[in-house]
């Protein structure tokens, strides 16, 4: 995965001012790239056999949609506020550079259903815990986590349940 990162730009102080922002969409403009890419996520979900996968507003949605089209199973979004239409359920989080709040909506799907949460980018993780928590709340059962990209020295993982399976495939 390492000869991925020749695909991946870094964009200095964005969203804010001291971030640097791993810009992955050159991957999915060049095919071989992102199949290589997808390979591992595909046998992942092959062999855990999830229900559904999650995917968090918005570039999570690529992955985790490509991967539950592949596989004939469910894709659940996974938003910003007053994205979703009807009843919703909502958590609210913090974030690296500010507050947020994601929500699903209300009887995604069918409880102790199998979820596997899909991001494109594992920084500090409030997010991707806010998204399991999310998920936990609306009755899923969250079996694990699968990031394309892992800011390490952040200790993300740190905030997500060790008790699941963490994937990520290109790590800085």
């Amino acid at each position: 995965m390492e000869n991925l990162k020749k695909y991946i730009n870094e964009i200095k102080n964005f969203p804010k001012e001291g971030i640097v922002f791993k810009d992955i969409n050159p991957i999915y403009k060049e095919p071989k790239a992102w199949n290589e890419l997808m390979i591992p996520l595909q046998r992942l979900i092959s062999t855990t056999k999830p229900d559904y996968i999650a995917g968090i507003e918005s570039r999570g949605f690529i992955p985790a949609s490509a991967l539950a089209f592949k596989h004939e199973v469910g894709f659940i979004p996974i938003r910003k506020p007053n994205k979703l239409p009807g009843k919703v359920i909502g958590v609210n989080y913090k974030l690296e550079y500010g507050e947020d709040r994601l929500e699903i909506q209300q009887n995604s799907f069918n409880k102790d259903s199998k979820v596997i949460l899909i991001d494109d980018l594992l920084a500090t993780g409030g997010t991707a815990e806010a998204a399991g928590n999310l998920i936990k709340k609306a009755g899923g059962n969250l079996i694990g986590y699968a990031f394309l990209v892992e800011l390490t020295e952040l200790n993300g993982k740190k905030k997500l349940d060790t008790n699941l399976f963490i994937e990520s495939l290109i790590k800085y």
